[in-house]
């Protein structure tokens, strides 16, 4: 049935995750046969500079503007949202409207929290299913509405606080968050330090900053890294060209030390990594509890980041460290300890739901299925 159906995925721009998560989905369905898939990004489509600007405020969030970003996050957690929020219900619409009349899909996947899409499809009586693919691992009021006929969530804790706000355990899926296919395949790892020109007796340290490369004090900490004895170390920068330059001239001549930009290699970074220190999104969590690479969270952000980092740590599949000091305490730590890695990935491997866009493109597959069969008993 899914081959011959239309399906509109729905995402948004606001950091590199939700892209990530839509084009895997996209590609899954592709691989189904189903060869009319749209793909949109809807606030940036329906008002591009405004989106722009927000998206800069976003990208600020991390290090200026954290509090600011905290108190508008939380605010939506409120069982009630805040008048000043309700705007949200309305942006894109005439968009989407557009979208939806001209592309007419049996089905709308969506992997943003955006209540614009099923206050319209409520507002205009529209029959056409919408599916909710959450991406990250603390709940937001607004992935939830009564026209949501699907959601596919992170984890079993994430389904249970959804059934205490009464929503059906009938419409709950506990997937996992869809990844690339690469981070779910085995790979030789001496193999990839080779490629990489890593030794394999010395432990690899894999620091990321993020798609727009936001951690702080980066140069402070690879020198601190650096006098981990014997430690190689990976720096991932994203697109922030100027940090890469600032490191590369300080540690470019170094041989224990990689310094790259944004890179489609994440899944081969984290496979020959002892440890991995990064940014508590989503996505990135989802991949790494693939690959089961040892985890500590840096400063994560008040917010979605913060929610997550706080889930993993409940869940002793990473640590959390606020400050520079007891980062690298804790990192000489980690990669001295085999007991405390083993014990993080076994940890990490209970958290992780495999094949997660297969799965959910399974399950649309059949919704579509379930529709068209509802369509014959109605037209007989």
């Amino acid at each position: 049935m899914i081959q011959n159906s239309k399906i509109l995925i729905l995402t948004g721009s606001y950091g590199n995750g939700h892209l990530k998560v839509s084009n895997t989905l996209k590609e899954t369905l592709i691989a189904y046969g189903c060869n009319e898939v749209i793909e949109s990004d809807l606030y940036l489509e329906a008002h591009p500079l405004l989106t722009k600007a927000t998206k800069f405020l976003y990208i600020k969030s991390f290090t200026y503007g954290q509090k600011l970003y905290g108190s508008f996050y939380y605010a939506g957690k409120k069982e009630k949202s805040v008048s000043p929020l309700d705007f949200i219900n309305y942006y894109g619409r005439k968009t989407l409207a557009n979208l939806v009349k001209e592309f007419n899909p049996d089905i709308i996947i969506n992997t943003f929290p955006m209540t614009v899409v099923p206050e319209f499809l409520k507002k205009a009586g529209s029959p056409i299913p919408m599916v909710n693919v959450l991406t990250d691992f603390g709940l937001h009021n607004n992935w939830i509405h009564e026209e949501i006929g699907r959601y596919y969530v992170a984890s079993n804790d994430l389904k249970a606080e959804m059934i205490g706000k009464g929503i059906s355990s009938e419409k709950i899926k506990v997937t996992g968050i869809p990844i690339q296919s690469s981070f779910e395949s085995d790979d030789d790892k001496n193999l990839l330090l080779k490629s990489y020109g890593l030794k394999k007796n010395m432990p690899v340290t894999l620091l990321a900053a993020g798609a727009h490369g936001v951690m702080k004090n980066m140069v402070d900490i690879v020198q601190r890294l650096l006098a981990i004895k014997d430690n190689q170390v990976i720096i991932v920068c994203g697109h922030n060209k100027k940090l890469k330059m600032s490191l590369t001239s300080k540690f470019g001549e170094n041989n224990h030390v990689k310094i790259l930009g944004y890179t489609n290699n994440m899944d081969d970074l984290m496979k020959l990594s002892n440890v991995m220190i990064t940014k508590p999104g989503g996505i990135t969590l989802s991949e790494a509890l693939a690959v089961q690479v040892p985890l500590i969270l840096y400063r994560s952000v008040p917010g979605q980041e913060r929610e997550n980092a706080l889930f993993f740590e409940q869940k002793g599949a990473c640590i959390n460290v606020d400050n520079p000091n007891s980062l690298i305490e804790t990192i000489t730590n980690l990669i001295s300890q085999e007991q405390m890695q083993t014990t993080m990935k076994e940890n990490m491997k209970s958290l992780y739901h495999p094949h997660a866009a297969k799965v959910i493109c399974d399950d649309v597959s059949n919704m579509l299925e379930e529709q068209k069969e509802k369509r014959i008993k109605e037209i007989i």
